[in-house]
């Protein structure tokens, strides 16, 4: 209210000073008629200047004294927060670790008797304000369902009865409740493999197998055979670039570089390149989609969903099993409402829920390649893809002779 009564008696102020501009302007010497005509050419001109002095002094006079009093003393008052000590956090402690599911106790006590009463305090969890105390004592449980695994940011606000606060800021860490277990498959057929081929990512789509492959100056998109191992089409990449994951979304393959933070679009059919995209990871690693969004990872134990018009991260999750974080995750395949990630450096599979970040299983393919078939370049275990109308697995590894097609009995 103050400040439309300050609104009021500034523009109030100015109508005296725009009306004396006015009165002096019609009070100017009649002008000749012989220069009328040249003059009244100008009037336009003459009365848009003449409106802006007159907006130039009601602004003036208007802009005085806008901000009330009691804003100021706030903003005043804000000046001093970091020196305020009135309160410490009883538990939880910064960085400690819980089971998801766990209630999570925050407690807060005061130990000054300097500051002003406490009017309240507040309880956050990744941003969401979830309780307020206004009495001791100054506690909340946080449920620990319905969290994502990994690091959460707590916030606990202390509000003073003079306006002041007083913050404390802390993170938990949420352990996945779930003892992943092992899931049964049988391998259906076994079809050859391209040795040469250091698989990174694989897809499935109208019976063909799309490849990208690694490694600087081999690194290709192909589309393969699956019966043969052949490549029907075949594209290289620049020399200067290691190729990563891939995947298909509305008839486009999108495809990750190594550590050039940039991916390459590409017409599915004729394998033109549309585009360039750009992105923030320092590496590329493996690449998947839900149908809306792209599903990244970059050998952490975080998995980010893109935006697949502009790369741009839409949000991420972390993959926690019940021993911590679960790191090294590679190739990507999203699977009816679920993400397979292969563990680099592990011949296992291990299977995220999207919304927690938690391991719900895993495939140990241990052993899946005979001895027989091992020779001296073989490298690890990688690449995914997933036929939706045979629902069966195919999956490979870099430089290996063979693709194994499995079939997963059982939900997942």
């Amino acid at each position: 209210m103050r400040s439309i009564n300050h609104l009021i008696a500034g523009s109030v102020r100015a109508v005296p000073q725009a009306c004396r501009v006015m009165h002096r302007v019609s009070r100017l010497p009649a002008i000749p008629a012989a220069r009328a005509r040249t003059i009244r050419s100008a009037r336009p001109i003459f009365r848009i200047c003449l409106l802006i002095v007159v907006l130039q002094v009601l602004v003036a006079g208007c802009g005085k004294k806008v901000q009330p009093e009691a804003e100021r003393k706030i903003q005043g008052s804000s000046a001093r927060l970091p020196g305020i000590s009135g309160t410490r956090v009883l538990s939880p402690a910064n960085n400690q670790h819980f089971t998801f599911g766990n209630r999570i106790l925050a407690q807060l006590e005061r130990i000054s008797d300097t500051l002003p009463e406490i009017d309240s305090v507040e309880f956050y969890i990744d941003g969401a304000r979830l309780h307020a105390c206004f009495e001791e004592p100054y506690e909340f449980a946080f449920p620990g369902g319905g969290l994502k695994v990994g690091t959460r940011p707590i916030r606990i606000i202390t509000w003073y009865a003079d306006g002041r606060k007083e913050y404390h800021n802390l993170n938990i860490i949420l352990w996945s409740d779930i003892v992943p277990g092992n899931l049964p498959y049988r391998i259906e057929n076994t079809w050859p493999h391209d040795i040469h081929a250091y698989t990174q990512g694989l897809s499935y789509e109208d019976g063909y197998l799309y490849e990208g492959t690694g490694r600087l100056t081999r690194s290709s998109l192909r589309k393969t055979e699956i019966r043969t191992g052949e490549p029907v089409r075949i594209m290289n990449l620049p020399d200067d670039v290691f190729g990563e994951g891939i995947t298909i979304l509305d008839d486009k393959i999108f495809q990750l570089t190594y550590k050039s933070q940039v991916g390459f679009v590409y017409e599915k059919e004729s394998f033109k390149r549309i585009r360039k995209v750009y992105y923030q990871n320092k590496e590329g690693w493996g690449l998947t989609h839900d149908g809306q969004n792209l599903i990244m990872s970059d050998g952490s134990h975080r998995i980010y969903y893109m935006d697949p018009e502009y790369f741009t991260e839409v949000r991420q999750i972390e993959v926690y099993n019940d021993k911590g974080p679960v790191s090294r995750l590679n190739e990507l395949e999203y699977i009816e409402g679920r993400i397979f990630a292969n563990i680099y450096g592990e011949e296992e599979i291990v299977i995220i829920d999207p919304e927690s970040g938690r391991v719900t299983g895993k495939l140990n393919m241990k052993g899946i390649l005979p001895k027989d078939d091992r020779h001296s370049r073989l490298d690890v275990f990688n690449g995914i893809a997933w036929n939706p109308d045979k629902r069966v697995l195919y999956v490979t590894g870099k430089y290996w002779p063979k693709l194994f097609e499995i079939s997963l009995p059982g939900e997942f």
